[in-house]
């Protein structure tokens, strides 16, 4: 029964997607699912409509072992293909919910995305594919979350909030285009965070972490207006900022314990005379670094209390 109902949810995607690739074109294609119980899976796929299209599908899951595509995100649930423009949005209550999504030439008008979970082990994956003002919002609230987002598009921006315990991962890959974001929050347990932008044009970024194994490692290449904060507050701190390219700054602030930190700039070619960057740990082991190649230059360490070293090198 529940098998049957994830295929017919799939069949009405796809006979709506038939129907308005012909006759109805113009028309804006709509998928709506509503699931409570136990082992809910929904999948839609939203493909070949006319230019002028714009999809929409909107998934609600209530219970045990929800499934938005295959486990883990490992199939997408929703596909959104061709058209002028894309919106999905899945929110779903209980344990081991799981959502994928995928958004691929959906043309002129900007794709977006917006996945809640409430509940233990959460995941959340989504592809966004070659499109214009690209806009990801996850937000995960329960026990031992994840989510991986990955975009490639321009004017594109990416938060994602977890709260609660064992936030094991979150990584948002920005492969082009110019970008506000990601801004990530995470507020528990055992944090992780890796956040990459690639010929980013304005930047962005803001990591925040509060409570225990926090890590976070982020890295901005061809930066252009650059910019980069990380703060994080409680136990096993590690961070690392890489950039590259004209205004770059970059802050790190960590608040107690293992702290250790590193900022890598580089600068140069085309040159806006960027650099800057600041490190500031209070409590406990402290390390610190900051290196910087080329361009403008500034540095702060201020590290108070424990086992403090700095590095600084410029060039």
């Amino acid at each position: 029964m529940k098998f049957a109902l994830s295929v017919s949810v799939s069949a009405i995607a796809l006979g709506i997607g038939l129907a308005c690739a012909g006759q109805f074109a113009a028309a804006a294609p709509t998928v709506t699912v509503s699931q409570s119980g136990t082992g809910n899976t929904a999948a839609a796929e939203q493909s070949g409509f006319d230019a002028d299209a714009s999809v929409t599908a909107t998934i609600t899951q209530n219970g045990t072992n929800n499934h938005v595509g295959g486990p883990g995100g490992t199939t997408s649930g929703i596909i959104q293909t061709m058209g002028s423009g894309a919106t999905a949005t899945v929110t779903q209550t209980g344990t081991g919910n799981n959502a994928g999504i995928l958004q691929h030439d959906v043309g002129f008008l900007p794709p977006n995305v917006e996945i809640t979970q409430t509940g233990n082990t959460n995941s959340a994956v989504v592809d966004q594919g070659p499109s214009s003002g690209a806009d990801v919002i996850v937000n995960q609230n329960g026990t031992g979350n994840a989510a991986n987002v990955q975009q490639n598009a321009a004017d594109t921006e990416v938060r994602v909030t977890q709260t609660g315990t064992n936030n094991s991962a979150t990584v948002v890959d920005q492969l082009t285009g110019t970008t506000i974001g990601p801004t990530i929050v995470q507020n528990g347990d055992s944090n992780i965070v890796s956040a990459t932008e690639i010929n980013t044009s304005i930047g962005g970024h803001d990591i925040m972490q509060t409570g225990l194994r926090n890590i976070a490692t982020t890295y901005q290449t061809d930066a252009s207006a650059s910019a980069l904060l990380i703060q994080q507050t409680g136990a096993d701190n590690v961070a690392t900022i890489n950039q590259s390219g004209n205004l770059q700054s970059a802050t790190i602030n960590q608040n107690g314990t293992y702290n250790l930190a590193r900022i890598d700039q580089a600068g140069m070619s085309g040159s806006f005379l960027g650099n800057t960057a600041l490190i500031t740990q209070a409590g406990n082991n402290n390390n610190g670094s900051i290196r910087q190649v080329g361009d403008g230059f500034a540095a702060t360490i201020s590290q108070i209390g424990s086992g403090n070293t700095t590095s600084i090198y410029q060039h």
